[in-house]
């Protein structure tokens, strides 16, 4: 995929050599607080997993960068593509916490967006996510619409987790967005 510009960011497929960088961010618990990725992840789980969703044809992996410096900042992963129909925004982040709060995250769920409903055409993009994860205030804002508790749905370190639900139509994006 072409890498996909905002005004800060430059949102590129994730390489092998990113894995580096995932491991490091995804050992910290403020990136892994509201994932299910388990406290003491080693390198293999986190490889083994890269490797599963850049096999897997119904998935995509991006990392997200500066666009000034081209540093790496974030990740994000596609789930569930049926092209035509839908996709799960599986995980996205900006691993470091003093970059939060600039418009990054707000940037790179636009451009996903875009990338969905624009160029693979969705009729559907939901997510999930934790009870208390602050980053749905911002899913709200950008107009995704709750649709309710899975209720013990996600396990990290042995516990189960409920997760909200939420989702977005493509007539909502055009909506909301007016392309």
């Amino acid at each position: 995929m072409k890498p996909i510009e905002t005004k800060d960011l430059m949102i590129r497929d994730s390489i092998f050599e990113d894995l580096l960088y995932f491991d490091s961010w995804e050992r910290q618990p403020e990136v892994t607080e509201f994932f299910s990725i388990a406290d003491g992840q080693s390198m293999e789980d986190l490889t083994r997993a890269y490797m599963h969703f850049d096999e897997d044809p119904a998935a995509r992996q991006y990392t997200i960068c500066l666009r000034d410096t081209g540093t790496p900042i974030g990740r994000i992963i596609l789930g569930d593509i049926i092209e035509g129909w839908k996709c799960e925004i599986w995980r996205i982040y900006i691993a470091d916490p003093s970059l939060r709060g600039k418009g990054y995250g707000r940037q790179s769920m636009e451009a996903v967006l875009r990338l969905c409903f624009e160029e693979l055409q969705m009729e559907r993009v939901y997510l999930d996510h934790y009870t208390g994860n602050p980053a749905a205030y911002l899913y709200l804002n950008l107009g995704f619409q709750y649709e309710g508790v899975l209720r013990s749905n996600c396990r990290k370190n042995g516990i189960l987790y409920d997760v909200h639900l939420m989702s977005m139509l493509r007539a909502e994006y055009f909506e909301k967005y007016g392309k």
